[in-house]
């Protein structure tokens, strides 16, 4: 019996041992992450995006971005590449394939003055005509340091589009968990950038960002707003102005992980919440020994947050908090983006869900 605990206590040693000095692909920075606010007033979940509809379900893989076009019906980019169009105008809604942008997800669209929809691939910005099909390349970022995750963008009322760069070291890829890579390393690989349609140049305005992501402009024009994932923070850059060329932060310690940014023009912001805050993140950017040993393990191990609790939170462009719709229910999974339409409803899409949701805001 003694025999056997002690070769059952030294294979365990052994297997120990070996974990320990099997090299990782990470190192990890430590952050001693805030505890999040508490969810109550105007942050307390009560469940009520329980009443949105959903549309197109099981035609599309996912909607981690989505564009509402001028006749009403919605675009939406996704994992394969392809942007396609959604009519939900019709039961059952219609999917169609309107191009093959690229091979790589498609994540941010915006319209452009031209009519055309601009487009965030992890592999670049592109512009894309949806009556004829065609695509163009805008910019695959620097030759020195190509883009592989592009993410979010946004265009300004004179045509330049800002847009992030998520991850410079942590590539966007299908085979593996980048993102996740990126949130337990806890360093600043992300940017925001300007492209400027009339020239064709790509301007770096601002790096060394957390998971640099959604990206709206300010109602004035004066700024752009853009949001750092795994900081919970929103940052303004300023564009004009006086302090043209400054960052500040907005809002800090967000009470969930934001992901998508939209604004409405009259100086509210939505922010799509993929989940409220997850401990297993507080105690992996407060621990760098155990992140580095917990993601030598396969994914399935190491990254368990529970059931999403997404939701999305209204705030100012002073970053005071307005009001909050949540899901009591956990199936609408990570929430990815929100788009304000004309009548006052919310299109939300989804990062891990096989359809769209439209929700109309309770009136006050």
């Amino acid at each position: 019996m003694i025999r056997a605990v002690l070769v059952t206590l030294g294979f365990l040693a052994a297997l120990f041992l070996l974990w320990l000095s099997w090299p990782s692909r990470l190192s990890p920075a430590y952050w001693d992450e805030p505890e999040p606010p508490v969810l109550t007033g105007v942050l307390e979940p009560r469940g009520r995006l329980s009443t949105a509809e959903r549309f197109a379900q099981g035609l599309i893989d996912s909607s981690e971005d989505i564009a509402i076009g001028p006749d009403g019906a919605i675009y939406t980019g996704q994992r394969d590449g392809r942007l396609v169009r959604i009519d939900t105008g019709v039961t059952p809604a219609r999917v169609e394939t309107v191009a093959q942008v690229t091979d790589k997800p498609v994540l941010g669209l915006q319209w452009m003055q031209d009519g055309r929809l601009a487009a965030a691939a992890s592999d670049g910005l592109y512009g894309i005509d949806v009556n004829t099909s065609e695509v163009e390349l805008f910019t695959s970022g620097p030759a020195d340091r190509p883009f592989g995750f592009a993410n979010d963008l946004d265009v300004a009322e004179d045509g330049l589009i800002f847009f992030t760069e998520s991850s410079w070291r942590w590539p966007n890829a299908t085979d593996e968990p980048s993102f996740q890579l990126d949130m337990a390393e806890n360093r600043p690989y992300g940017a925001l950038y300007c492209y400027h349609p009339g020239t064709g140049e790509t301007t770096l305005l601002t790096d060394g960002l957390y998971y640099a992501n959604g990206v709206a402009m300010a109602a004035d024009g004066q700024s752009v707003f853009f949001l750092e994932t795994f900081r919970y923070r929103l940052n303004r850059y300023w564009i004009a102005g006086p302090r043209a060329g400054e960052r500040d932060i907005v809002a800090d310690n967000l009470p969930g992980i934001p992901d998508g940014l939209m604004g409405d023009g009259n100086g509210r912001l939505f922010i799509a919440m993929d989940t409220q805050r997850v401990p297993l993140l507080r105690f992996l950017h407060r621990n760098p020994f155990w992140t580095r040993m917990l993601t030598k393990l396969p994914e399935f191990v190491w990254l368990r947050s529970g059931t999403p609790k997404a939701f999305i939170l209204m705030l100012d462009e002073d970053g005071n908090y307005l009001d909050s719709w949540h899901d009591g229910t956990g199936e609408m999974g990570f929430i990815a983006n929100v788009v304000p339409d004309a009548d006052g409803s919310l299109w939300i899409g989804h990062l891990d869900r096989p359809f769209l949701s439209r929700f109309t805001p309770p009136t006050p």
